[in-house]
């Protein structure tokens, strides 16, 4: 059984309180951006490019999610750390809603920094900058959580953003955000596919933060021949690609969240969607999820495919399902590192 890991931002604050006060450093000992405005940031989400001099150190660009406790702010966040010789860090919500946060070093060593803007501030610890914590996030005068990746060159980062709700009780609606993020590591046994990094789930009904690291392999009657795969989560931004394009598979995914577990089946592809479309002739398949079993009592395990259906989870007894802002189902075309032509001759 898998650990719940419960992130409560009353005392991620107090994580780094500890910093030995010879590590903070002011603005004159370092160069910063403190002299930049917020209007003079030359950072543009849709054709920023990571530095590959920074693959492998704890500068250069990170990725992720920022959300308020209250799920009211739902947002990407690019984070750069000196990328291209600045600091700064730009939020774009799935309403459009954007803003910039100027940043600074906070330590000698160059691995924790504090950024800050007219909507709010957080600061940024990327001493293993395989894995950035974000502490004390506030924005609009609210508590939020960032969850944030390394990128790379030739091995991108990416967010999707999600949202999820019970459907068995209207009286007693559970609700949130349900968001699932990649560093674009590939997945050897599913085409070099990225596998997926991290499922971040914020709970409306109550503020808390939970997130999905640890996962199950499984067979994916969907693709024949593919078995004891990890999940996998190919995802093309439609700020950066037109259209967008998707492949997320993650079945049979279970992790311990409050006093019960999750059981959770997320199921999309660009891919199977265009196959079946080009065999038959119509767009019979577009926006169907894709699951390998059909949820019947008792379940059996076959490719099921549900109009709309990416996301289906069941926990304590609730039922719901989760989906996503972005669009999908678009054609299948080559992508870096990505084995697209295995791809299609297991789908014909």
């Amino acid at each position: 059984m898998k650990k719940q890991l419960l992130i409560f931002s009353v005392f991620a604050s107090a994580l780094f309180a500890s910093c030995n006060d010879e590590e903070i450093i002011s603005s004159s000992d370092t160069s910063t951006d403190l002299e930049v405005t917020i209007e003079q940031i030359d950072f543009n989400p849709e054709t920023a490019q990571p530095d590959g001099r920074f693959n492998n150190t704890s500068e250069g660009l990170y990725h992720g999610v920022f959300v308020t406790l209250d799920t009211q702010l739902h947002a990407k966040v690019w984070i750069n750390i000196n990328n291209d010789g600045h600091y700064n860090a730009t939020v774009v919500s799935n309403q459009g809603d954007k803003f910039r946060l100027l940043g600074h070093p906070t330590s000698r060593d160059g691995t924790k920094f504090s950024f800050a803007g007219e909507r709010g501030s957080f600061d940024f610890d990327v001493t293993d900058f395989e894995n950035p914590i974000a502490t004390n996030v506030i924005v609009d005068a609210k508590e939020a959580h960032i969850a944030a990746l390394k990128d790379r060159e030739g091995q991108r980062a990416a967010v999707i953003l999600g949202t999820f709700a019970t459907n068995d009780d209207p009286t007693d609606v559970i609700s949130g955000t349900w968001d699932l993020m990649t560093d674009g590591t590939p997945n050897t046994d599913a085409f070099d596919f990225p596998l997926l990094t991290e499922v971040v789930i914020t709970v409306t009904n109550n503020g808390n933060v939970y997130s999905d690291t640890d996962f199950e392999t499984f067979d994916y009657s969907c693709f024949f021949g593919l078995t004891d795969i990890a999940p996998i989560f190919l995802h093309e931004d439609p700020m950066t690609t037109p259209n967008g394009r998707n492949e997320f598979w993650a079945q049979d995914q279970s992790f311990v969240l409050g006093n019960a577990t999750l059981l959770y089946w997320l199921g999309q592809s660009s891919g199977l969607v265009d196959a079946n479309n080009q065999i038959s002739g119509t767009e019979d398949f577009v926006n169907h999820g894709f699951h390998n079993n059909d949820f019947a009592d008792p379940p059996a395990a076959v490719c099921t495919s549900f109009d709309g259906l990416k996301g289906i989870w069941t926990w304590n007894g609730r039922s719901g399902t989760s989906s996503f802002d972005d669009p999908f189902d678009v054609e299948m075309r080559h992508s870096e590192n990505i084995d697209y032509e295995a791809f299609k001759q297991m789908l014909k």
